[in-house]
């Protein structure tokens, strides 16, 4: 077997296992590229808009704080009745 040669001889039996390899390959630089890119975008460059307090409507107890999170999260203990306070609060809220 040749070494650091990219064509094996087509006897060998490698020659599937190659392309396979260096499909693999080129998906991990692409994935790799496109992950620097997205970091460049969001750290160095600051496009996009900055996330608030709760992004992702949260449903429990931590997404009722601002973020970052004050020295004493709560002043008093919330009235906790179900499993999703928050969501619990702001239905009671909306509607």
């Amino acid at each position: 077997m040749p070494r650091r040669i990219a064509d094996y001889p087509a006897d060998a039996g490698w020659t599937e296992l190659n392309i396979v390899a260096s499909i693999g390959s080129v998906l991990i630089a692409l994935a790799t590229a496109l992950f620097v890119w997205n970091v460049v975008q969001a750290v160095w460059l600051r496009r996009g808009a900055m996330a608030g307090p709760d992004p992702w409507e949260g449903n429990t107890l931590e997404w009722a704080t601002s973020s970052p999170p004050p020295h004493h999260n709560f002043v008093a203990i919330p009235p906790i009745r179900s499993e999703r306070p928050v969501f619990d609060a702001r239905e009671g809220a909306d509607g």
